[in-house]
């Protein structure tokens, strides 16, 4: 049975993986989008606990040793930026590998 396009139900080549070339609807979300998603929904967790306070998490209560505690508390913020700028880069990523499938499909 051939796989067809949920928008358009044109049938499907084998090589159509992430864009219907009749269409270009886009059939899947490549994979490093979802983990950049995942680490944007982490970056605001790891946001609320700024607001909170991360020293008092109890970083500092033995169960990790107490330079890291100290170093993790004193570079919080960086935590929190780096978290969500590399979701938002693996998203943007995933946005321009779709957008360049659309592109190819377009030109072909």
């Amino acid at each position: 049975m051939a796989r067809r396009c949920p928008e358009c139900y044109a049938e499907l080549p084998e090589d159509a993986v992430y864009v219907c070339p009749t269409c270009h609807y886009t059939l899947r979300t490549p994979t490093f989008a979802k983990v950049g998603l995942v680490l944007m929904v982490i970056g605001v967790g790891l946001l609320a606990v700024f607001v909170y306070g991360p020293e008092k998490l109890g970083l500092e209560s033995g169960i990790m040793p107490t330079d890291l505690a100290r170093l993790t508390i004193a570079n919080f913020p960086l935590l929190v930026v780096g978290a969500f700028g590399l979701g938002s880069l693996l998203v943007v990523a995933a946005a321009l590998k779709v957008r360049g499938e659309q592109a190819r499909v377009a030109a072909a």
